[in-house]
C-alpha cells in the first residue's frame, strides 16, 4: 500500500494558530446546544421532475431533521482547469430552481435547517487529488463562487473514502490526503468562520487517524491536532460511520466509544481542542445495515451510559445515511430520534 506522508511541518503553524488569527470561536464551542438530527440527501434535488423536487422539500422541511447534507460534490482536473459538479451537474445548470428550493428548505418551515454539501464519498478519491493539484486556497475560492454562495449553503462535510478495498485502503487514503483535508478544513474556516465543517470517517479511521497520534517525520500528530486552534477545533464535529466499513467487529458501539473515541479524547482536551467529546462525536447509522430506529435509540442511550463517568458530556446528535432509506416514515424517524435526546 502506498503510504505517503499525510502531514507536514505546516501543521505546526496550524497548531500554533498562526494561520487563523482573527477567527471566531471554533469547533464544538461554536455549535448550538440543540441536538443535531442529521440526514444525508443524495441526488434527489438534481432530478428533472419539479413535482418530485417540491415533494422532497416539503417532506424534509416538515420533518424534525435539522441538519441536511447534500451528497456529493466532485472535483476533477481537465485541461489545467478545475471542474466542480454536484452529482454530475454543474450548479449553474440547476439555477434558478435548486437555489430557490434550498432557500425555502432552509428557512421556510417551523425550524431552520442548516444545509451542508459533502465532498468526496465512496470511489471519489480523485476529488482530493484534484483539490491538492489546484491548491487548497484556489479550491476554496472556486467552491465558494460556484457552489457555496449560489446555493446559500452553511458549510461542508469532508468524506474521504477509498476507491475500493478494506480498512488498509481507508487508512492509506488518509495517509495520502490527510494533509489535504487538514488544510481544506483550516482554509475553509478561515474564509467562512461561521460555517460548519464536519468530517465523516468510519469508526476505525476516527480512532486511528483522528484520535491517536501517528508517527510522521519523527513527530506525533493526528488529524484533530492539525485542525486545533487556540479557541477549539476547526472541525465542528465528526459524523462517525458505524456501518459497513465502520462496523464494530468485537464488543458494542458503546464500548468502542468508551475505549477508542470518547475515552481518549476526554483525557486530552487541550491537545485536540475538544472539551466535550460526546458532543463532538456524532454516531452515523444506516437503516439498511440492520440499524432500525430502535437500534439507534438503544445505542444512543448505551453510549451515554457507558461514558457517563468520563467527563465527556453527552451525545448531542445522530446522523443517518440516507434520505431514501427513511423516506416512507421520515416523521417517525425524526420524532424517534428527537425522543432519544430528552431534556
Amino acid at each position: 500500500m502506498n503510504r505517503r506522508e499525510f502531514l507536514s511541518s505546516s501543521l505546526a503553524a496550524a497548531l500554533a494558530g498562526s494561520s487563523i488569527r482573527g477567527m471566531s470561536q471554533r469547533g464544538s464551542g461554536s455549535v448550538p446546544n440543540s441536538p443535531r438530527r442529521i440526514l444525508y440527501v443524495m441526488a434527489d434535488l438534481t432530478e428533472t421532475n419539479p413535482a418530485r423536487q417540491r415533494t422532497l422539500v416539503d417532506t424534509l422541511g416538515s420533518s424534525g431533521f435539522n441538519v441536511l447534507i447534500l451528497s456529493f460534490l466532485e472535483a476533477s482536473m481537465g485541461g489545467g482547469k478545475l471542474s466542480l459538479l454536484y452529482n454530475d451537474n454543474a450548479v449553474a445548470s440547476l439555477a434558478p430552481r435548486v437555489p430557490a428550493l434550498l432557500a425555502q428548505l432552509r428557512a421556510g418551515f417551523a425550524a431552520r435547517k442548516r444545509i451542508q454539501i459533502s465532498i468526496g464519498g465512496w470511489g471519489h478519491t480523485p476529488t482530493f487529488g484534484a483539490i491538492r493539484s489546484v491548491g487548497v486556497p484556489a479550491f476554496v475560492r472556486q467552491l465558494t463562487e460556484e457552489i457555496i454562495a449560489p446555493l446559500g449553503l452553511d458549510g461542508i462535510d469532508i468524506d474521504l473514502e477509498p476507491q475500493q478495498g478494506g480498512l488498509e485502503n481507508w487508512i492509506g487514503v488518509h495517509r495520502d490526503y490527510g494533509k489535504t483535508i487538514v488544510d481544506l478544513t483550516n482554509e475553509y474556516k478561515r474564509v467562512h468562520p461561521t460555517h460548519l465543517v464536519t468530517h465523516a470517517p468510519i469508526s476505525p479511521v476516527a480512532a486511528e487517524m483522528y484520535v491517536k497520534a501517528m508517527s510522521v517525520e519523527g513527530r506525533k500528530i493526528s488529524l484533530l491536532e492539525g485542525t486545533r486552534t487556540p479557541r477549539g477545533n476547526n472541525v465542528d464535529w465528526l459524523n462517525v460511520q458505524f456501518y459497513e466499513g465502520g462496523v464494530v467487529v468485537e464488543g458494542t458501539i458503546a464500548d468502542y466509544y468508551r475505549t477508542q473515541l470518547a475515552g481518549p479524547l476526554s483525557t486530552t482536551p487541550d491537545q485536540f481542542g475538544i472539551s466535550q467529546p460526546l458532543h463532538f462525536l456524532t454516531p452515523t447509522f444506516e437503516p439498511q445495515a440492520k440499524q432500525p430506529l430502535e437500534f439507534c435509540q438503544q445505542t444512543i442511550a448505551a453510549i451515554n451510559q457507558s461514558c457517563a463517568d468520563l467527563q465527556a458530556g453527552k451525545l448531542n446528535g445522530v446522523a443517518l445515511w440516507d434520505y431514501r432509506q427513511v423516506a416512507p416514515d421520515i416523521n417517525g424517524w425524526s420524532r424517534g430520534l428527537e425522543a432519544a435526546f430528552p431534556g
